[in-house]
């Protein structure tokens, strides 16, 4: 009996050591698997925050961004298409949120393109939220009953969540017991779904959103403003900050949840077409230089703008924005089927290979691996929908993808660029931000200080020429009056070769760009 006890233990021993090694070895293999909207989707592993904290989203309008049928007008299948750009851009998620003059997005998009979407977003890494129809409010009775129903749908096919936009908002119909309800609905599917909001349209409203929403966006920079200079814009950029803070401290169960979206205007003002194109610079570094979640709208990064207009651009892919078809090359005639009879020739044998004298060497043809832009895949292959003809931006010529992409001073590639800083820069990710006055030069000048204790990362500083001339700099007398490091710099990020490299001697150029790290 006594023999048989221990056997049993010795039994059970093992077990316990086989079952404590197996969890030892798939533990941390489940713990470095993110769960992401997508099952069977690895991300990069859990981290103390969620995915959608400091994330940048890509705000798309599908029927605007690329046509996949030939119909002259984008869809779904359009935008999956386009899933290698928006990650070679750098974005974490996208956002289908058509505008006020293209269609809802229906429950047919479900089947027809949206699985496919989200597959794609599987494969490149990147989430799919969804704006929802305020025509499900409007003028039934169960219109809240079918605004849930609508969105059990897009979650159960895959959506990371939606974007409440001014639409949605305004809708008398909403009531804070929906958004408690889409809150609910929402958080109970895995993945860290989550609910996004545009600005409150009103006071009364603000309290439950930052309630109810993870993310809230703030006003666009030079919203109200009839032009853009270093104070007005300083103040929103302090205002924004507060913001951060007070979501923070009024959403304890988010934790460092309370960032909000730093939303970008669509067309800043400015005097001129060439001045807005320099403060395009600035704007791209403002919103990627901070440590809140950012919100671009499609087309930002190249530039985009409709003199004014309100309405979305069409996006420009190619300077023609047509998909071409390539001219097929010549076919080589054949000869004729019938038998043709030629006077008998002996056979010869050649010579031996060492009394074989080597042809002729030939010059080598270059041949471009430059593809031309003619026939890359733009907009639609057909002429786009009457409707859509006049959202052609007039810079499109220039301000488009394959124009963009090769040039390294590309408004593009310094989004990029910021994106990728923004992602990975410890100070830029996690640092406190400190602004410095600098109106009366027409700068804005701000230090992001990275955190306590902190050894892998150093103070960064960042400078944007809001003016139409070039201005130079000497921060060295402030930087010590704050006790803060000064001297050598490091380009992180520059909208155009900059010839400083130290606080003393700072030159920027009329809307230039810099963002710079001090030496250790």
């Amino acid at each position: 009996m006594r023999t048989f006890f221990l056997c049993r233990t010795s039994s059970a021993s093992r077990l316990r050591s086989a079952l404590l090694l197996w969890l030892g070895l798939v533990l941390p293999c489940v713990c470095r698997t993110q769960v992401l909207a997508r099952p069977g989707w690895a991300g990069s592993g859990i981290t103390v925050e969620s995915w959608w904290q400091r994330a940048v989203f890509y705000r798309i309008d599908p029927a605007t961004f690329q046509d996949s049928n030939g119909d002259g007008r984008g869809d779904l299948g359009g935008v999956a298409r386009r899933m290698d750009y928006m990650q070679s851009l750098g974005v974490d998620a996208i956002i289908l949120a058509p505008a006020a003059s293209s269609p809802p997005l229906s429950p047919s998009d479900m089947t027809d393109g949206f699985d496919d979407l989200t597959r794609q977003g599987s494969l490149h890494h990147l989430r799919v939220l969804v704006a929802l129809d305020v025509s499900g409010l409007q003028q039934r009775p169960d219109g809240s009953n079918r605004l849930l129903a609508v969105a059990r749908s897009w979650l159960t096919q895959g959506a990371a969540g939606f974007y409440l936009d001014s639409r949605l908002l305004a809708n008398p119909q909403l009531s804070p017991d929906l958004l408690h309800q889409l809150r609910t609905l929402t958080s109970s599917f895995p993945g860290d779904r989550i609910l996004l909001s545009a600005v409150a349209p009103n006071a009364s409203l603000e309290p439950v959103l930052r309630r109810e929403v993870q993310l809230i966006a703030t006003q666009p920079i030079g919203a109200g403003e009839d032009a853009l200079n270093a104070a007005t814009l300083r103040s929103q950029v302090l205002a924004g900050i507060d913001a951060t803070l007070a979501n923070s401290s009024l959403r304890p169960h988010s934790g460092l949840s309370g960032l909000p979206l730093l939303l970008a205007a669509r067309s800043l003002p400015a005097p001129d077409d060439q001045r807005r194109g320099l403060l395009q610079r600035d704007l791209a570094l403002l919103l990627l230089a901070s440590r809140s979640a950012v919100l671009l709208d499609y087309g930002e990064e190249l530039g985009l703008d409709l003199a004014g207009s309100n309405l979305a651009p069409l996006m420009q892919w190619t300077p023609s924005n047509r998909t071409l078809q390539a001219p097929t090359p010549p076919e080589i005639p054949t000869s004729s089927d019938a038998i043709e009879y030629k006077p008998y020739a002996p056979y010869i044998a050649p010579l031996p290979r060492s009394l074989n004298p080597s042809p002729p060497s030939l010059p080598a043809a270059f041949v471009s691996e430059t593809p031309d832009p003619r026939f890359l895949p733009g907009f639609s292959s057909a002429a786009p929908d009457p409707s859509l003809a006049a959202l052609a931006a007039a810079n499109g010529v220039f301000a488009n993808v394959v124009t963009e992409d090769a040039d390294p001073y590309s408004l593009l590639n310094l989004y990029r660029h910021l994106i990728q800083l923004h992602h990975q820069n410890p100070s830029l990710y996690d640092g406190a931000q400190l602004i410095l006055d600098h109106d009366a030069d027409g700068l804005l000048v701000w230090l992001r200080r990275p955190t306590a204790g902190a050894r892998t990362s150093a103070l960064v500083l960042a400078v944007c020429n809001l003016t139409d001339h070039n201005v130079h700099l000497d921060l060295d007398h402030e930087l010590s009056a704050l006790r803060l490091p000064h001297g050598s710099l490091h380009t992180l990020a520059t909208g155009s070769p900059l010839p400083f490299e130290n606080t003393q001697d700072i030159v920027l150029p009329a809307g230039g760009a810099f963002l710079g790290e001090f030496y250790h």
